[in-house]
């Protein structure tokens, strides 16, 4: 039996209680995994058999989901802060949240068929975000959460995307230290928050708090002169925007702020030459402006 698939979500107002919406868009997602897993092992003991025995002492539920971004919406549970401005279009300021306890979503996998049925992950916390993309290709967005709980669902809400194209590599600007480059070819951003799991109750775990989050950044460059790598020979501390815009009332800027580079620049036989900046930031924000009142 085929199944048609979907994937969409509801913010929590209560920690791994599923709320009455759960039919929010996500974004064009590609992938999803549910990533539950028997939390166990197996085991030996003075009990005269030369057989081990595998014990269970609950489930793990670790979803994964990549999909292409057309909005910073969703992005915002990986921050955990956001600050709207504007009365349209509308200015929005993603954060890292100085709360250790960062909101939850219910994360909703629509399998659409016969039977109908789905599967809902409770309690679900980003524990990393990769932002990334590549020449003639999309805004990715690739996500690691930690869940309470699943449970099996026999009905499922009706889901209305987006109308909208994802953000397209050939729509971004790179600023770094101030100058604009047009040599980037690629790259990734990557933040992680950490999360330490609190004790199982029963099958489940009781929750999950972040801890000090972890920033990265890469970017692959057509090497066109020595500036890049001069930010690495002299220890400059320096900004870094990168800007995804349909138009200029509808953009997603990446800011790294306060970052040291190592540079890569491998000297080739042949081909083109390339350098890799890789980054750590001191802080990471997203600005995004576009016609949705509140994230």
């Amino acid at each position: 039996m085929s199944f048609r698939r979907l994937v969409s979500y509801g913010e929590e107002t209560e920690y791994g209680v599923a709320p009455s919406d759960v039919s929010k868009w996500i974004g064009y997602a590609t992938t999803f995994r549910g990533g539950v897993e028997p939390a166990g092992d197996v085991y030996a003991a003075l009990d005269s058999d030369r057989k081990k025995r595998p014990m269970i002492h609950g489930i793990d539920v670790s979803p994964h989901l990549e999909y292409y971004v057309q909005t910073a919406q969703f992005l915002k549970y990986a921050f955990g802060k956001v600050t709207t401005t504007g009365s349209g279009p509308y200015d929005h300021t993603l954060e890292i949240s100085e709360d250790y306890v960062l909101p939850s979503v219910t994360l909703l996998e629509h399998r659409i068929g016969s039977p109908v049925h789905g599967f809902q992950y409770l309690g679900s916390r980003v524990e990393s975000l990769e932002l990334s993309w590549d020449e003639d290709g999309f805004l990715t967005a690739s996500m690691d959460f930690i869940a309470q709980k699943v449970e099996k669902v026999t009905s499922l809400p009706s889901v209305t995307p987006l109308d909208v194209e994802p953000f397209k590599a050939s729509q971004k600007t790179v600023t770094i230290n101030g100058v604009q480059n047009d040599y980037v070819v690629s790259g990734s951003i990557s933040l992680t928050n950490n999360h330490v799991k609190y004790p199982r109750s029963g099958d489940w775990i009781k929750g999950a708090v972040a801890d000090r989050v972890d920033l990265e950044a890469s970017l692959d460059i057509f090497y066109m002169d020595s500036t890049i790598l001069e930010l690495m020979l002299n220890k400059t501390k320096f900004d870094v925007s990168i800007k995804f815009a349909r138009g200029a009332d509808d953009y997603i800027e990446i800011q790294l702020l306060g970052c040291y580079a190592t540079v890569e620049a491998e000297l080739p036989a042949e081909g083109e030459l390339m350098q890799t900046l890789n980054l750590k930031p001191s802080n990471l924000k997203i600005i995004a402006r576009d016609n949705i009142a509140e994230y």
